[in-house]
């Protein structure tokens, strides 16, 4: 019998192919079993049963690494489109999910997916650990309100926009809980368009006359804000002397029975019955300003005016400030990291929300 590499007398036509001179020569030795051998592909790695795990939440798709899962749906349910911010958080969220250990001398540490629910589940049902508590934002909320009292709003600010951007990254149990997170995202919402507005007055000059009437206008948007108690005192304190200033007594009396209302300390309160029996004497405003404080409104968070009710308005997707609509499209300044006027199917923590 022939060689059966003999071609005999087969015109396979190999003898004019023309192949490319840069291919790499391949050594003449190698055989069938040899050539199996050089070329052998490692199977993938197969998919971790965390990772297979029935997950819903961003925080859960974090919590497992799936990043860009996560991405698309802070996208889909609260209009995030700036996810710089995220980047440290994400990694953070990560690393306290797993656990690394040494089992045997020279071997590598082994990787264990922490889970929540390993009593009462197995497999693809296990869950990732809670990486990111309501309790522990709340606490958070609670240094920002001192940090307002000490009149540092820059890093107020700064603390107030994390607790918000990490909202959507929570996992809750209960409708309370959700109901709760949404309310946390409602105060932090007041208190950034504020002191934002507050820090952006007081960088405003005040040197011509509309100028000092501008600046009386954003403080007493700021008193609309739905502040604590005590904030809300400073607030109607330093619109109460600005628009007394301005000989705007009318406006100002208002600022000083709402000051009352709240129960001041006594000499603030003392303070205040003197401003106001001196307005009551001369009860007209010498200036008028854009402020209606019988016309309810909520206040642009880029411009700062107001957009009273009935007037077309935009709000930001995750925090909901309201624009006026010439805004839309535009990253929100409050959150900093959501489109203002985009339509997303909302916050998504709970997995009651995923059942139909």
């Amino acid at each position: 019998m022939e060689d059966a590499c003999d071609d005999g007398g087969w015109d396979v036509g190999d003898e004019d192919l023309e192949l490319p001179e840069e291919l790499a020569p391949i050594p003449a030795d190698m055989d069938g079993a040899e050539e199996s051998s050089e070329y052998f592909v490692a199977p993938t790695r197969g998919v971790s049963l965390a990772l297979g795990a029935k997950l819903k939440t961003a925080h859960d798709h974090v919590a497992t690494g799936q990043f860009e899962i996560a991405f698309r749906l802070l996208n889909e349910q609260v209009g995030i489109v700036n996810f710089e911010p995220y980047l440290e958080t994400f990694l953070s969220m990560y690393s306290s999910a797993r656990l690394m250990f040494g089992a045997l001398p020279l071997v590598p540490p082994l990787v264990a997916h922490l889970h929540r629910n390993w009593k009462e589940a197995s497999g693809k049902d296990l869950l990732p650990v809670l990486t990111a508590k309501l309790s522990d934002l709340v606490q958070q909320l609670q240094q920002c309100y001192q940090l307002t009292t000490s009149g540092k709003f820059t890093e107020a600010t700064e603390r107030l926009q994390r607790v918000v951007r990490l909202v959507p990254l929570l996992q809750v149990e209960s409708k309370q809980e959700l109901s709760e997170a949404q309310q946390l995202l409602a105060i932090c919402k007041e208190y950034l368009l504020g002191l934002q507005m507050e820090t952006a007055r007081k960088a405003m000059p005040k040197n011509t006359l509309d100028e000092q009437k501008r600046t009386c206008e954003m403080a007493a948007y700021f008193t609309h804000c739905k502040l604590q108690p005590v904030h809300q005192i400073l607030t109607l304190r330093t619109a109460l002397n600005m628009f007394f200033k301005l000989k705007n007594y009318r406006t100002a009396a208002s600022f000083a029975r709402r000051l009352l209302e709240l129960g001041p300390r006594p000499e603030v309160a003392q303070q205040a019955r003197k401003i106001l029996q001196a307005c009551e004497k001369t009860p007209t405003d010498e200036h008028q300003i854009l402020y209606d404080e019988h016309n309810p409104f909520n206040i642009c968070g880029i411009s700062y005016k107001p957009i009273y009710r009935g007037k077309p308005e935009e709000k930001c997707s995750l925090c909901s400030t309201s624009y006026l609509p010439e805004h839309k499209g535009k990253l929100c300044p409050v959150c900093g990291v959501a489109e203002v006027g985009r339509d997303v199917l909302g916050l998504r923590i709970c997995h009651l929300q995923f059942q139909r």
